[in-house]
């Protein structure tokens, strides 16, 4: 962001800072506990939103040059994502166009070329077929029509993205992200790298992770001895760009800030600053390094959550990697604590306790990443009512 917005977003720090009853919104809201847990509702999310938008499958770092690669599971789909001898970026289903075995198992490493292991047909890292053994029992193949099935990919802001087949351009990609592309350039994320990656399936449906990140509310409570004693209880805001969110999440320095003449303070110094790229996605902005939280839904409450920090390229080879390990403990405990609070929630959806959710107005952005999802579902419906509305 640049400098004026920088100091306007400290401006509104210290405004919540010295009347923590602020308001975010004027009144409460609700939200239907059917969302959570329908097999209907989450059936047209996989279709209207996952399955028409771009998706952040790797950071750049994680295909660090030619012939890297990763496999994934992407919505039922095996993925082949890798460079190629020239450096660029692909993604391929993962699946042999002989038989439809899985080509490559492993699940990251280098590559000259993906060998079936089934028939032994060979591919280029460009998805090319190269090789079919005893060529002269395919005669009616040809090679060139063969190649590996790709998907539409863009390399962008330090991500390689999936993007939807009627949508696969950069300038696509630009126009889903809006203005708020330049907010995530301004994060130089080309270099840094992944470090301390962690992924695991939880019995929790995926809006609850990336809710987590969209409130302060609960940090006195639940984080009470991890993360509350770095962050300043009830200065929680945010601004949206469209169906993203940028928030701002002030830390206990906020209170000498004001100590600091105005050209020399920094947002980074007193706040964690969250990008939330709709719809699952979160970039956590920590001072010198990142934090990305992907909720990655497999059904109506089962999610594999992915969580990695980002840090500066080349800063475990030349300063250890002790500070990392420790600031990724402490990061992924806090995260650890939120998961397993989710879990009991969707535990309690079962139990028939509560119809809908309220949200108080320090919730606010809760109400609004669901009026973004219901507008996606729905086009202009009438997404969290206000509480009497």
């Amino acid at each position: 962001m640049d400098r004026d917005e920088e100091l306007r977003i400290l401006d509104r720090a210290l405004a919540h800072l010295h009347d923590k009853r602020l308001p975010l919104t004027d009144a409460d809201s609700r939200v239907s506990t059917d969302r959570y847990q329908s097999p209907d509702w989450y059936r047209a999310e996989l279709d209207q939103i996952f399955g028409r938008l771009p998706s952040m499958l790797v950071h750049g770092s994680e295909l660090p040059g030619p012939g890297a690669f990763v496999t994934m599971e992407h919505f039922g789909r095996p993925l082949l994502v890798n460079r190629d001898r020239d450096g660029v970026a692909h993604a391929f289903l993962n699946a042999c166009r002989h038989r439809g075995a899985r080509l490559e198992q492993d699940p990251s490493g280098v590559r000259k070329h993906f060998t079936c292991r089934y028939h032994a047909w060979r591919y280029d890292t460009d998805g090319s077929l190269a090789t079919i053994p005893s060529a002269h029992c395919f005669p009616g193949v040809d090679p060139a029509k063969r190649g590996l099935v790709a998907l539409p990919v863009v390399e962008a802001y330090g991500f390689v993205w999936l993007m939807p087949e009627a949508a696969p351009g950069r300038a696509d990609l630009d126009g889903f992200l809006g203005s708020f592309r330049h907010d995530l350039a301004d994060l130089g994320l080309d270099g840094f790298e992944i470090y301390g990656a962690e992924s695991q399936e939880w019995e929790i449906n995926w809006k609850l992770v990336v809710e987590g990140t969209l409130e302060g509310y609960h940090f006195p409570f639940l984080h009470t001895k991890s993360a509350n004693p770095l962050f300043e209880n009830s200065t929680f805001f945010f601004d949206g760009f469209g169906p993203h969110l940028r928030s701002i999440l002030p830390k206990r320095s906020i209170n000498f800030v004001e100590r600091t003449p105005r050209e020399e303070r920094r947002l980074l110094a007193v706040a964690n600053v969250i990008h939330t790229i709709f719809p699952n996605e979160t970039v956590l902005h920590q001072s010198d390094h990142f934090l990305w939280i992907t909720a990655h839904p497999l059904g109506p409450a089962r999610t594999l959550v992915k969580l990695r920090l980002i840090v500066p390229r080349g800063s475990v080879e030349s300063d250890g990697a002790e500070r990392w390990e420790e600031n990724r403990a402490l990061t992924y405990q806090v995260q650890y604590e939120d998961l397993e609070i989710y879990r009991e929630i969707q535990i309690g959806f079962a139990t028939g306790a509560n119809e809908e959710h309220v949200l108080g107005t320090q919730e606010f952005a809760l109400r609004t990443f669901h009026e973004t999802v219901d507008r996606h579902l729905f086009g202009a419906g009438p997404g969290a009512q206000r509480d009497g509305a």
